[in-house]
Formats: C-alpha cells, structure tokens, sequence
C-alpha cells in the first residue's frame, strides 16, 4: 500500500521554538499584571534540558518579578494532553523559576529571590555590669530594738 504526502491542515503544524518563544512573550507583554508590577523579559536564551528537549530561557526584570510570575502562571493553561502546567520552582538557592512544557519544548522564566529576608543574626547579650547603688541596703535595718 502507497501511502501519498498529504500537507497537514494549519492547526496540526507544530510551533518551533521561536514561535514558543515569541507566544510567550506576546502573552507576558499583554498581561496587565505584569504591566502593573513593571517586569520584563530579558532576551532568550537556547539550550537543552535534562530530557533531551528544547530549553529557552529568559530572566525576568523589576521590582516584583516573583509576583508578576506567580500571576502570569495562575492565568495559563495546558494546551494539550502532553502539555506541562506552569509552576514555581525553588529549588536552586536565591532563583525562582516558572517552568512549563509547551509543544514539546520547555520554557523557564527566572528571576532572583528576593522575597525570602535575609537570615536573621543572632543577638548577643550585653556584658554584665556591676550593679549600681539603688539606695537600698542589702540588710534590714532593724529600727526598733528592745533593751530590758
């Protein structure tokens, strides 16, 4: 049996990872929390993940980058069956990460920690001083003796 080279309709073509990279930046320019807290994407970045998949990466600039990725992730939605969810990784020291799947390519959006204080130091006791006179004597005085 031949089988013939059928093209495929548009909506079954599979999105390369430049279109992954510029969807998500689309998506994160027009979200009005990421506008509200003033962060933005640095440029991408290409590599490969652990599972062999395409990896892109960005950092996200501003004051309130943790939050502006924690509101970004609550309104994005698998895409399909073998689609990953968005979640917040904070695993590496001082780095939080969004990492979803998205057509077969991972995309991690990263920025540094700063919402964990720094640690607390431990306070040191004074030095004991030597007491100071309190006008107190340090015995009773007996005021009423009894002489027979």
């Amino acid at each position: 049996m031949f089988l013939s080279a059928t093209p495929q309709p548009p909506d079954l073509v599979q999105p390369t990872v430049g279109d992954i990279k510029s969807e998500t930046a689309r998506v994160w320019a027009g979200r009005d929390a990421t506008k509200r807290l003033g962060a933005h994407l640095t440029p991408w970045t290409n590599g490969t993940a652990a599972d062999g998949a395409p990896l892109v990466s960005a950092r996200v600039l501003g004051p309130h980058a943790e939050e502006a990725m924690r509101l970004f992730a609550n309104g994005l939605d698998p895409l399909g069956p073998v689609e990953r969810c968005p979640q917040l990784d904070y695993s590496m020291p001082g780095v939080v990460a969004l990492a979803r799947r998205r057509a077969g390519v991972w995309v991690r959006l990263w920025a540094t920690d700063t919402a964990a204080p720094p640690a607390p130091t431990p306070l040191s006791m004074p030095a004991r001083m030597a007491p100071l006179p309190s006008g107190r004597l340090p015995y009773r005085r007996n005021t009423t003796t009894k002489e027979n």
